[in-house]
């Protein structure tokens, strides 16, 4: 996945663009629904979660999550 460019992934049967941004150490994911979601990875405790910003970790963010790791591998 390039960490600069935007990329689509496919969730729940639609294509939906991604665009990485970074912002210092950090990469935000900001998801290209009708009303955009950004999402980033963090240490919480000794655990890696995907989480939503302003709203924590939510089940979309660790959907989304999953999906953006798979385009690593």
């Amino acid at each position: 996945m390039p960490e600069e460019e935007d990329f689509l992934i496919e969730y729940k049967g639609k294509k939906v663009n991604v665009s990485p941004v970074i912002n210092g150490g950090n990469i935000y994911f900001i998801i290209h629904f009708e009303t955009p979601v950004t999402i980033a990875e963090g240490l919480v405790n000794e655990d890696w979660l995907w989480y939503e910003e302003g709203q924590g970790q939510t089940i979309l963010s660790a959907e989304i999550g999953e999906l953006i790791e798979k385009m690593d591998s």
